[in-house]
């Protein structure tokens, strides 16, 4: 008998990804459990509701299963009755409406129809085009790879992307020299078809033997003329920025609010983009904004100015200085690198004194406020200054190993010409440190500290 699985907490990802997490699941076929578990997440993941869990368990339903203030439905089978699906209502008010019973039907008629499937597994492999036909009534292009790298089935919609009628002709449109890359190593592309840009992600399984390759499922989705814009002024502006030696950044910017927030203001957000600048939707969720001639310190300048104008419901971000010519990498790493964005946003400070101990205390003081990264030699802090980027450097004027605070700011000016350089003294007399026009935004804090002190300087000079 099946045993009851545990139910999935509130589901954080929205939308396409619930349809990547659907044809994943049908990989784990021979394993009901994992393929139950796996068809569960796809569920929670849909976004429409406020929670959504299937519940299998052994026997007839029983009153224990419907908790008050939420919707519960049979998944009732041809072979038997599995479980229930049971969803909270979403939105400012926690009612169902009409719409909600009919898609809750429909979707609780296709995830018992999957459950029976997987409980018969062997037929399903010998009549896959029933599980086609599941496939079909998904509006993304999807196509199956079992771990021995065979296209074991592809939907309609991959088919006619992808031109080809057959399994074979899929595999053969996939293949490394068709595309002129291989979708293992670069798991996000783009293809132009029937006048369209597609959008293609793979995702890969993880192989349950060592040393196995890993089953995938590859998700097709048309783009909107929108999302090209923005695709092809990315990859137009990479191009450009390279051939001219300039930097370019590229920033994804998310919204919780599927359809709205940042979205919804993307007419205010154009309006204070610069001149060649640009901004269009990723999906429903996200953001991208291409700005050439940027380095990192002038993106966070900006992004701090964009969230401050236009505030957003748990917005994360992710912000890529493009070393790579090809749009799809850009846009992987940015998808990778997602994250609050009070994290990207946090400021980093390099602390840089002969003792340790000096360097311990400015981090208690200064670390409430700002990421600190502490060095004590010089070697160790121009390796930092060259792998990494810095809002300010904190050093004593006179290091009591030799050399001197003031030629490390210049050889980090060098490298960051946005760094902010604070010098540490105890022989202040009201006096700059140097006229030097590379330190000319260089700051002066006497010792011994005062703790209110050097935070209000640091802060008002890293405004």
């Amino acid at each position: 008998m099946i045993q009851p699985l545990k139910s999935s907490q509130r589901a954080a990802l929205p939308g396409p990804l619930a349809l990547r997490e659907l044809a994943c699941a049908f990989a784990h076929m021979a394993d009901f459990g994992r393929f139950a578990e796996m068809l569960e997440t796809a569920v929670g993941k849909a976004g429409f509701f406020e929670e959504a869990q299937v519940q299998l368990y052994e026997g007839a339903p029983g009153t224990e299963v419907f908790t008050p203030g939420r919707l519960t439905l049979p998944l009732a089978g041809k072979e038997q009755v599995h479980g229930v699906l049971q969803v909270a209502a979403g939105g400012p008010v926690k009612t169902f409406g009409p719409e909600d019973i009919h898609l809750l039907s429909a979707l609780g008629a296709v995830i018992a129809a999957a459950l029976d499937h997987a409980l018969r597994y062997g037929e399903v492999r010998r009549n896959l085009e029933i599980l086609s036909f599941v496939l079909n009534l998904a509006p993304v292009g999807l196509v199956a790879v079992d771990g021995g790298g065979r296209v074991v089935l592809a939907n309609d919609l991959a088919r006619r992307w992808l031109g080809a009628e057959s399994v074979e002709a899929v595999a053969a449109r996939l293949a490394p020299e068709a595309l002129g890359a291989d979708w293992r190593a670069q798991p996000r592309f783009h293809l132009r078809t029937d006048g369209k840009l597609v959008y293609v992600e793979a995702h890969t399984i993880p192989p349950v033997e060592n040393g196995a390759t890993g089953a995938a499922a590859l998700v097709f989705t048309d783009l909107s003329l929108e999302q090209v814009r923005l695709l092809d002024g990315l990859q137009r502006e990479l191009y450009r920025c390279r051939w001219l030696g300039q930097k370019l950044a590229f920033v994804l910017l998310e919204s919780s609010q599927p359809g709205g927030g940042l979205l919804r203001r993307l007419p205010e957000l154009r309006a204070l983009l610069k001149p060649g600048e640009l901004a269009g939707p990723y999906d429903a969720f996200r953001i991208g904004l291409v700005l050439p001639e940027s380095d990192r310190a002038q993106v966070l300048a900006r992004l701090r100015a964009l969230v401050e104008t236009l505030p957003a419901e748990n917005l994360k971000a992710s912000l890529v200085i493009a070393t790579e010519a090809s749009a799809e990498r850009v846009l992987g790493q940015a998808l990778e690198g997602m994250q609050p964005v009070e994290a990207i946003l946090r400021r980093v400070l390099l602390l840089h004194d002969d003792y340790p101990a000096v360097n311990d205390m400015l981090a208690l003081v200064l670390g409430r406020h700002y990421d600190i990264v502490k060095s004590s030699r010089l070697d160790e802090s121009m390796a930092l200054l060259r792998s990494r980027a810095f809002d300010g450097l904190v050093t004593e004027i006179e290091l009591r190993t030799g050399g001197s605070g003031v030629e490390l700011a210049l050889l980090a000016k060098q490298l960051q010409p946005s760094i902010r350089p604070f010098f540490t003294t105890v022989a202040h007399a009201g006096r700059l440190v140097t006229d030097d026009p590379l330190l000319a935004d260089h700051v002066v804090i006497r010792k011994p500290f005062d703790v209110r002190q050097l935070e209000t300087a640091v802060r008002t000079a890293l405004v």
